[in-house]
């Protein structure tokens, strides 16, 4: 099992079944990874309020042999998020500047790329021609990657479907199979909506993607397969060049998987548009 999540599904995952000194010690793991990664016992232990022992079972707990191979997990997690630290840094100045938001979007795509996992986007590829249905959650502002994935799914792939917010379509849920992908999409801040989703689907053992910022977002803990991309507000907005950069990379990749598929169901498409008009 610990070989197939990474450190912090484990750490999520076993959230319920926390003592509550254990889930003191997750939260300071989760939520301020960079702070605590190079602490030893001692001090994660008095910066959690917690007895030594507590984190040395913490560890036990999540089937590690000690918090050393804990540890040794999360700095392996976060050495390629170091890499890009100082570039970070450097344009922090003119964040909020034209050209500074220009510059922090080409500093997301940067370390996205960097972080880019090949395999795990050749997963959820896959994941998508072998389904029944693809539903797609994502609410608030995701919802506009949620749609622009959908779009173009629907050229390639049968039955694609949105789930805007468990609110307004839990009855969809319904209708959800084995067979089928949920991909869910959310990023700061998260949108319980859209976890709800995809920890239902993960509880009734649906295949799920998750596209989020980091591998300690809520959504990992609930996908088979994750996707991260860098999302850094600019003023008041959401920035979603990288998201919407990594979403057109998956989509490239699902052209080209069924190429011979593809190229047909497009022909057709076009033979449509031709006979109806449609473009200017």
């Amino acid at each position: 099992m610990l070989k197939e999540l990474n450190v912090y599904q484990i750490i999520r995952r076993g959230l319920p079944n926390m003592s509550r000194s254990q889930k003191k010690v997750a939260a300071l793991l989760l939520d301020r990874p960079d702070e605590v990664v190079f602490l030893n016992v001692s001090q994660l232990a008095a910066m959690a309020e917690v007895s030594d022992a507590t984190i040395t079972r913490f560890a036990v707990f999540l089937g590690y042999r000690g918090f050393t191979e804990l540890q040794e997990e999360i700095q392996s997690s976060l050495k390629q998020q170091w890499k890009t630290s100082e570039r970070l840094k450097k344009r922090e100045n003119t964040s909020h500047s034209f050209r500074g938001v220009l510059e922090q979007d080409v500093s997301d795509l940067e370390e996205t790329m960097s972080l880019l996992d090949e395999d795990e986007l050749m997963k959820v590829v896959r994941a998508v021609w072998r389904a029944d249905k693809i539903w797609i959650a994502a609410n608030r502002s995701a919802e506009a990657l949620g749609v622009f994935l959908q779009y173009y799914l629907e050229k390639v792939v049968d039955d694609v479907r949105m789930i805007h917010s468990v609110e307004r379509d839990a009855d969809l849920l319904a209708h959800l199979g084995r067979q089928d992908v949920v991909i869910g999409i959310s990023f700061p801040r998260y949108s319980k909506s859209t976890v709800d989703i995809l920890a239902y689907a993960y509880e009734t053992g649906v295949e799920t993607a998750a596209l989020t910022d980091t591998l300690s977002s809520p959504l990992a803990a609930y996908a088979d397969t994750v996707l991260t991309a860098k999302s850094r507000m600019h003023s008041y907005i959401d920035t979603f060049t990288a998201p919407l950069s990594v979403i057109q990379a998956l989509l490239v990749q699902v052209g080209k998987e069924k190429e011979e598929e593809t190229e047909k169901r497009l022909e057709h498409l076009e033979s449509i548009w031709e006979k109806f008009d449609v473009f200017y």
